[in-house]
């Protein structure tokens, strides 16, 4: 018969090694994380089979921390994130006591195409400034039909219903053009003149025709030029640009020239230009050059070359 107290002896070594061995594996190998809880959407509305969501990661580190999500059947189909920390995405409007915050809603046709849409409003988060649209088709196919800067107006933007007289059914985009901020003045008095987009061949494009307007009552032209002339420090004189111009002088030009009457902009110009300033030719290459950097430039340039 084998000797029972070797034989103990024998398992017990086994079990001894096996024992070393699982704790010898248990300390090498990594620590493994733990699993990230997902973030959870502050934001979601769905018109099946999309669901758009808004997150907002508050442990981001990368300034990541807001993001938006598509999916449709449950499946990812556009997610983009947040460059900076600060920037805010919202469905829709930012405010939900915005005036065109019903005509937006996810799933409404907006472009006239026959097609549901969705709008997601990108607030940047810095100062004075900034807003984005993305707007996504939502139908049988997924697009990204546009992205439209509105830039400072993070509230000016606005929908609007078509013309009466218009074909399209779709509705228009009202924002302002903010080529002139600061341009020769503080933020506060720079003009931004309006530009009205339409959906037309598959893009958001300048409607000249909704943009134009009747001929400029000429008593106001005329009460504008007297308030322009006597700017109180236009009085000191010197020359342009180191003059003291009203900002009302290029401001009138830019709403005559954005409503297709570019030939009175350029008469205001010799109306109102200040007595005891000098360099009004100056003061016309510079307004031209600082013009032609709008993107609308292109478009509104060719308006008032129609008649």
């Amino acid at each position: 018969m084998p000797d029972s107290r070797r034989f103990v002896d024998t398992v017990a070594d086994a079990m001894f090694a096996v024992l070393v061995v699982a704790l010898t594996a248990a300390f090498a190998a990594p620590v493994r994380a733990e699993t990230p809880v997902d973030v959870i959407p502050h934001q979601e509305e769905t018109v099946a089979p999309y669901v758009a969501r808004i997150y907002f990661d508050a442990k981001a580190k990368d300034g990541s921390d807001s993001y938006f999500e598509i999916l449709k059947d449950g499946k990812s189909v556009y997610v983009q994130k947040a460059k900076t920390k600060g920037e805010k995405f919202f469905i829709g409007t930012m405010y939900k006591d915005d005036p065109d915050a019903a005509m937006i809603k996810m799933g409404m046709d907006i472009t006239g195409d026959g097609q549901p849409d969705l709008v997601i409003s990108e607030y940047t988060g810095f100062a004075n400034c900034c807003l984005v649209l993305h707007i996504f088709e939502i139908g049988p196919t997924f697009r990204k039909i546009g992205t439209i800067d509105a830039e400072f107006g993070d509230s000016g933007p606005h929908f609007l219903p078509p013309d009466k007289d218009s074909k399209s059914t779709g509705l228009v985009i009202q924002i302002h053009d903010w080529t002139f901020a600061n341009w020769n003045t503080d933020f506060a008095d720079s003009p931004a003149p309006k530009v009205i987009l339409r959906f037309t061949d598959n893009a958001y494009r300048v409607a000249p025709d909704l943009m134009r307007t009747l001929a400029p009552n000429a008593g106001d032209l005329v009460a504008r030029a007297n308030a322009v002339r006597s700017y109180a420090p236009s009085a000191e004189g010197g020359e342009w640009p180191h003059a003291k111009v009203s900002p009302q002088l290029w401001g009138t030009m830019l709403d005559l020239i954005y409503s297709r009457h570019a030939d009175d902009a350029w008469k205001f110009l010799d109306q109102a230009w200040p007595a005891k300033v000098q360099g009004k030719d100056a003061f016309a290459r510079e307004f031209r050059a600082q013009l032609a950097k709008s993107p609308y430039w292109p478009a509104v340039e060719a308006m008032n070359s129609t008649k």
